[in-house]
């Protein structure tokens, strides 16, 4: 049987018209193939149809299987744990087809998809928190993507490494790999949906530390390469960068809008992160003192499963409620939710967004014990100590003079 003629739909593609080639593949009359499959699942990430993009990885898995391939079914399945964990959240799904992607290669030590295979098993120990687990799959992914001539998996593994190390209190040596990472991107030496994820990881990563200014010039770079190349949710994720960085520096009026359409960009792809988008247009307009609409803007993340701090507890602050603005903090130190947000995910950096806000509130507000706020300010060293003995603000608190969190992101 000849092969079946699907340039139309690859120019499709190469042209951003998913929809177009979702048409043409409907249009089709071919049994299905592993290329055809793969291009079903483009073209439905594309147009904004996750649950189709993952259908269409299954059905490729299944193809191989019957084929007795277990090597090719094995790279769809990491494709599925990539595509629900970008999009979905759900690490319990995640780690299954990993598993089955583990088991088809058991034989096969040396095989290209292992590099994959730990790249995504890397990703899913870090959003889980598991520094010392990321760095052992991030090495693996380094090794193998270097041995096997795959500069994505490289990337993916580098980035994580990096993060790792600063984790671990090597911050230069972290930031110069982003650095290196952030250079090969702007390149354009790697595919699309590698360089959006690994652009949002490198500017979190930095905003993660505070480190703005680095954030915003590479966030700039980023913001050159979304226009020729983005696609998915992947425009949408820039777009909540440039709103950070617009309310960070201003104007917060074009915070607030880009947060608003990068909210409408990512509807269709996310799901249980949908609530990053809604908490950075919260912080936007607690920025410029609207907290009607922060609140909104908070209360709807916290409906999309996600902890909408310290920005809430910001708000209720600005707001007066200064003992809900304490229990909030509390809380959240006392008894983390395993729910997604956009405080870092391990390490004594989780908590220090929210110690922040106790040592910015002037001392008139603190209407609790002094040995309450110790504990929530953190006094247990005596680096700590020191800072708790600086002089506290005197200014009250209005949103538009809340301080740029060091570690939010």
């Amino acid at each position: 049987m000849a092969e079946p003629d699907l340039t139309r739909v690859r120019a499709a593609l190469d042209a951003g018209d998913f929809a177009r080639a979702r048409e043409l593949i409907d249009d089709l009359t071919l049994p299905p193939s592993s290329e055809l499959l793969e291009l079903q699942a483009m073209a439905a990430y594309g147009d904004g149809d996750l649950e189709g993009a993952l259908a269409a990885y299954g059905d490729l898995y299944r193809l191989h299987l019957e084929n007795d391939e277990p090597c090719e079914a094995a790279r769809a399945a990491v494709n599925v744990g990539m595509y629900l964990m970008m999009d979905s959240g759900l690490m319990a799904p995640v780690r299954a087809w990993l598993s089955r992607a583990e088991r088809l290669v058991a034989k096969a030590p040396d095989n290209p998809v292992r590099a994959w295979l730990a790249a995504v098993r890397t990703y899913e120990r870090l959003m889980c928190g598991d520094m010392p687990g990321t760095g052992h799959w991030a090495r693996k992914a380094m090794e193998g993507g270097r041995r096997h001539g795959l500069k994505a998996p490289a990337i993916i593994g580098q980035v994580a490494h990096a993060r790792v190390r600063i984790h671990d209190g090597a911050v230069d040596e972290g930031l110069s790999a982003l650095d290196d990472v952030a250079v090969e991107l702007s390149a354009g030496n790697l595919d699309p949906l590698t360089s959006g994820q690994m652009w949002c990881e490198v500017i979190c990563a930095m905003q993660w530390i505070g480190q703005h200014d680095r954030a915003e010039q590479w966030t700039e770079a980023m913001e050159r390469w979304r226009h020729d190349a983005a696609f998915g949710g992947l425009g949408g994720r820039c777009r909540v960068h440039q709103a950070e960085i617009m309310r960070l520096r201003g104007p917060c009026d074009a915070a607030e809008q880009e947060a608003l359409l990068a909210c409408e960009e990512l509807r269709p792809w996310m799901r249980r992160e949908y609530g990053w988008p809604l908490t950075e247009l919260g912080n936007a307009r607690l920025r410029k003192g609207d907290f009607a609409g922060a609140e909104e803007a908070f209360m709807a993340a916290y409906q999309n499963a996600w902890l909408p701090q310290p920005g809430l507890a910001w708000l209720r602050l600005a707001q007066g409620r200064t003992e809900e603005a304490f229990s909030m903090i509390e809380n959240a130190l006392e008894h983390p939710f395993d729910i997604p947000s956009n405080l870092p995910n391990a390490g004594h950096c989780r908590s220090s967004p929210l110690r922040k806000i106790c040592t910015s509130m002037p001392r008139r507000d603190w209407r609790c014990s002094t040995r309450r706020r110790a504990k929530l300010i953190g006094n247990d060293s005596p680096k700590r100590k020191r800072i708790s003995k600086r002089p506290r603000p005197t200014t009250t608190f209005t949103g538009q003079n809340w301080p740029a969190p060091t570690a939010s992101f």
